[in-house]
Order: C-alpha cells, then structure tokens, then sequence
C-alpha cells in the first residue's frame, strides 16, 4: 500500500529492474491477451515452480492454461453450480440447527474457508473432504492453507527452502522451520490425491483408493482432464501436477473465502444495506426453501452491486503482478523498453479517487449505474472495466467462473436463509493491513463473527 505514496505522478521506477504505473486506462495494455512473459523470480515465489501461474515463460504457460482452461469454463461451472448450493445448503442448515439463539459465536471465515475447500476439492479430485462437518468448520488442512501467506513470504526470497525441508525428517524440519511445516504437510496431501487420480487413470486398484472413491460422482475432474489432454509426457510427472494442485486448490479457497467475509462484515455493519439486500432476495425467491439457478441469481441488480463492491475491496493477489514485453511498450512520453517488467497494483486502481470516490467507503449503489467518468475519457468505459480483482489479460485467474458461482449462490442463500447480527467485530478484521502476496488484515484480529438470530 505504500506504493501509493511513492507515486508523485503515474509512472515511477519501484526498483532498479521494474516500472510500476498508476493509471486505470493502461491497465489493459499491460494486461491484455497477448502471451507475455513474467520474472523468473515468480518461478518459485509460491514454492510450486512447475504450476501454471508460476510460470515464466509466456508459450509454456499457454499450454499448461490450455489444458485446464475449458474445465473452467462457463459452461462446466453451470453443470458444477447444483453441487456449490448443496454446500451451502449444509452450511444453512448447520447455522440455523446449530446456532441459531444461542450464544455460540461462528467465525465465517472458517465456515467460508470449509465451503470454498469442500467445493475445490471436489471439482479438483470428486473427493469432498466435509470440512462443513467438521466441529466450528475448523479444520488443519484449512489452517495449513491459511499458514501459507507468512510461508510466502520466505519462500519468495528462498527457493530452495521447500525442498530441503521436505528431505528432512519430520521431527528435525518441525525444529528447524515450524512456520513452514504446515506448508509441506499440506503438499503431502495433495500429493497423495494427485497419486490416486494417476492411478485411477491408469485402471489401477488399491485399497485407499477404493475407500475414498465416490461412487456417486456424475462430473469428470480438472485433473482426469489434465492428464487426457495433449500435454507431453514431462508435463504429466507426479512432482509437476503436485505444483499444479497446490495452486488450484489453494487459490480455489482463499480468495473466495475472503470476498464473502468482507460482503458479510461490510452488510451487516450496515442495516439499510442488509434489509435492501433481503428485501431483493425475498422479492426474487418468496419460498425460501425454493433453489434459484446462477442464471437467475446474477439477474439481481443489488445482489450483483453487493459482490462487485465486496471484489473492489478484495484484491486477489494483492502484490504487483510484473510483464515482460517482447518489444517496448510507449505510455504518454516514456518509452519502457523491451525486457523490462512493468506492473500496476489491484489495491492502488481499485481506491483510485477518479474512478472510485469515496474508495475507502463500501457502497454498492455505485454499480447500479456503472458507468464513470475518467480523466482520459469522457465517454468512459463501465466501472466494471475497471475491476481487477481477477487481473486481466492472458495471465488472468483461470478461476473466475467458480468464483463467481461461489459468491452468488453462497452469498444469496446465507442472506436468504440465516438471519445473523456481528460479534465484536471491527472494520480492522476485513480491512488490508499488510501484503503477503494475498492481503492480510491487521494482526490480532479474529476475523469475521457473527450471532445467528
């Protein structure tokens, strides 16, 4: 965030090798859908050097976002969409049964962390963990997870760190570097999940597999795909999906987790925006036993205006997203040559003052109208270009149909169905404090929680 202090005007050089540029009109030039390549410093930033997103080279990339790209796809997310309202279903069902006019007290970004989980893993391996059943949704699979944004942190500046640690004894890496144990336990798991869909692929038969193995799946999984596509050989190895499923699996819990968090927080802090929300869904969905399609469910003005200002204040990856250009690039006067990184930063565009007033604000009815004006353009694109939670271009989040599934059916159903009021809970909970490659709110706080009425 201190970026934009550095920024007496757009263009600025953040270190000796990188340009970073505050404009919102030239974010879709760099980011656009021209194959570009990244640093080979992001190779091993999420200490998963051979998935997709950690890839440098902009033709390899392309071919390993090929072969996952139509499993996310519209139109898959559509055929997936009943299985994300059953989760939440589980997790109403839990809150009303569980909860309600008690004072037991629900942290939602637990009960929002096990939907997202149960949801990615399944779609990832068709094998559903229940984290929805587990006791207050808590879960160390979850924990390793959310363990990850202080391990990035290392694991940007020591790549080598994760291998080491994963040779060692158990005992002696628990000592050594406690605050990355959690990472590997996790990458453990994967693994074994990437094995048995290796296996099951071959027509092979072992005990755990047969045990864990649902007999009632009725959808092909983003791995199976995987390993039927075109990819060569080398591209198939049990290390390299391993990479490829930690990103998946972990980029398919948090980000979701955390937009839904700070949706809740931002509408139950404020009571005109809670009953304006309840009044559409009600108006929409009388019975509220009833289970509206994602179709009808983005047909909803103000349901839509709630997520989109819930995205604007969640940034994805928060860090600077650095492309390489195979020729220079000119912005106004200045000419960026080729090979040199240029980057611009989702927080910095979305609290942009011109685009965004009164950016620090959650109101929803500036969507209602989407359309602004910009210093460049009286005849402004929609505010919706101008939302980046999901970055753009050719490097953007494979995985923003499921998230958008996600918070439609998650955030309707738990406002159409559970009635709740916050517990001694601050702005500070949901509110940016630091970057660790995802944003992290103020140390201390004990996120998002909540009294089911």
């Amino acid at each position: 965030m201190c970026l934009t202090a550095y920024h007496q005007g757009p263009i600025i050089r953040i270190n000796p090798t990188e340009i970073h540029i505050s404009d919102p009109d030239f974010y879709d030039t760099i980011y656009s859908h021209v194959p570009v390549n990244k640093e080979e410093s992001f190779r091993y930033r999420l200490g998963n050097p051979g998935s997709m997103h950690s890839t440098p080279e902009k033709d390899l990339h392309q071919k390993r976002r090929a072969s996952l790209a139509s499993y996310f796809s519209r139109r898959q997310v559509l055929k997936f969409s009943p299985y994300i309202q059953s989760c939440m279903d589980k997790l109403c069902h839990r809150l009303n049964n569980e909860y309600k006019g008690t004072s037991k007290v629900v942290s939602l970004d637990d009960a929002f962390a096990a939907f997202t989980a149960d949801i990615i893993t399944y779609y990832a391996f068709a094998r559903s963990y229940d984290f929805l059943s587990y006791p207050d949704s808590e879960s160390p699979f979850i924990r390793a997870i959310e363990g990850l944004s202080d391990s990035m942190q290392i694991l940007a500046y020591l790549p080598w760190l994760i291998p080491m640690i994963e040779s060692l004894p158990k005992f002696l890496s628990s000592a050594l570097q406690p605050a990355i144990v959690p990472f590997t336990e996790y990458r453990d798991e994967i693994k074994t999940q990437i094995r048995k869909t290796i296996n099951a692929q071959k027509g092979d038969s072992c005990k755990d597999l047969e045990h864990d193995a649902d007999e009632n799946i009725k959808h092909d999984t983003v791995f199976k795909e995987i390993l039927k596509s075109n990819l060569p050989p080398e591209e198939l190895t049990l290390s390299r999906l391993q990479d490829e499923a930690v990103i998946i699996v972990t980029a398919g819990i948090g980000p979701t987790k955390t937009t839904m968090t700070i949706a809740c927080f931002h509408v139950l802090n404020n009571p005109a925006i809670y009953g304006r929300l309840c009044q559409e869904l009600t108006n929409a969905f009388p019975d509220p036993t009833s289970q509206p399609t994602l179709p009808e469910l983005e047909k909803l003005p103000y349901l839509t205006a709630v997520i989109q200002e819930s995205l604007r204040f969640s940034y994805g990856a928060s860090q600077r997203l650095p492309r390489i250009f195979d020729s220079a690039i000119e912005y106004g006067s200045y000419t960026i040559p080729r090979g040199v990184p240029v980057s611009q930063t989702c927080y910095i565009q979305h609290h942009d003052e011109r685009i965004f007033p009164c950016s620090q604000s959650f109101i929803p009815d500036r969507w209602l109208s989407d359309h602004t004006k910009t210093p460049n353009h009286d005849d402004s694109p929609s505010l919706s270009h101008y939302l980046v939670s999901f970055c753009k271009g050719s490097r953007s989040c494979i995985g923003i149909n499921l998230a958008h599934a996600e918070l439609y059916i998650g955030l309707a159903t738990v406002f159409r169905k559970v009635r709740m009021e916050l517990f001694d809970t601050q702005r500070d909970a949901v509110d940016m404090a630091a970057d660790h490659m995802v944003q992290v709110p103020k140390a201390g706080t004990k996120g998002v929680r909540v009294l089911v009425k």
